[in-house]
């Protein structure tokens, strides 16, 4: 079982207008993990909940309001060997054709966590995004996994700056 749940804001033109973007989103997958060796792959699939504003109201955007649709996702990580990972993820939805793909690689860091590159591609039909930046992944304090990235983003509207990101979770 996979929750998922997101908050964003994203800025695009229409005409000589910026349209500021804000999106809320929630999600509950199924899933299926197998492992062997060092590799595991989970696939999750289930509903997915999206909530969009924007300021100025674009009458063009169709995400305008709450949508239901469906989500699936992909998650695979490799342990090469006790010092050294990669991974990989793809999400996407049928709100939009949004998607996400995600692909990292990190070494161990005082045995702690893992520290490495990571490179990020997100979008839909419209709007496609480019990340790239460094991780930290797999830090463990009591029941949770924390994992944080930081980098620099572009997009097709060739807009520019500094992302960040944080993620926690939990085994039951």
């Amino acid at each position: 079982m996979k929750l998922l749940a997101g908050q964003g804001s994203y800025l695009y033109r229409l005409g000589a207008t910026n349209i500021r973007g804000t999106c809320i989103l929630g999600a509950v997958m199924a899933g299926w993990r197998a492992s062997r060796g060092g590799v595991e792959v989970k696939v999750f699939a289930g509903p997915d909940l999206q909530y969009h504003r924007f300021a100025p109201l674009d009458p063009f955007n169709r995400l305008a309001g709450t949508h239901l649709g469906l989500r699936i996702g992909i998650e695979t990580w490799w342990q090469i060997n006790r010092d050294a990972m990669l991974s990989g993820s793809l999400s996407a939805s049928t709100i939009g054709y949004g998607y996400g793909l995600r692909g990292a690689a990190g070494w161990r860091v005082a045995d702690a966590f893992y520290l490495g590159p990571e490179i990020e591609t997100s979008g839909d039909r419209t709007y496609r995004q480019l990340r790239a930046g460094a991780h930290a992944t797999a830090l463990k304090t009591g029941r949770f996994e924390w994992s944080a990235g930081v980098g620099y983003v572009i997009d097709n509207s060739r807009r520019s700056g500094v992302y960040g990101r944080l993620g926690v979770l939990t085994r039951y």
